[in-house]
């Protein structure tokens, strides 16, 4: 009997979402599609979810040269430093085709197919 593996369904680009092999950089963000919440990579090396004005979540990485957030092919969202030193992840490598989204209920989250892998836990604010 012949396996078949499906790839993963990977959704179409947009503002709301960093694909496979997408990243932000110092001062680049995400925003939910109802502009509510940004995710931002913030020139001070920190990672963060904004409702409006007012952080959410952050990565706890203020104060170390961090200057990229890049959502890996592998599923793993990382973030870098100036040295290309990973600072920070999500843990979920092993999931290729894995993406992220700013959604409107405030979670941030990186799904592999239909399956959440990994969110700031931070719905309905």
């Amino acid at each position: 009997m012949e396996v078949l593996y499906s790839s993963p369904t990977v959704p179409p680009p947009g503002p709301d979402k960093l694909l496979p092999g997408e990243q932000l950089t110092s001062g680049q963000s995400i925003k939910s599609t109802d502009n509510r919440f940004t995710f931002v990579m913030q020139g001070d090396g920190n990672l963060v979810l904004y409702k409006f004005n007012a952080p959410l979540w952050s990565s706890n990485t203020h104060g170390l040269p961090v200057t990229r957030c890049i959502m890996q092919t592998d599923g793993n969202l990382v973030l870098y430093d100036n040295q290309n030193r990973a600072r920070w992840s999500s843990n979920t490598h092993g999931n290729a085709g894995a993406w992220l989204v700013a959604q409107n209920d405030g979670n941030v989250v990186i799904y592999r197919n239909s399956s959440a892998l990994w969110s700031t836990q931070t719905c309905c604010h």
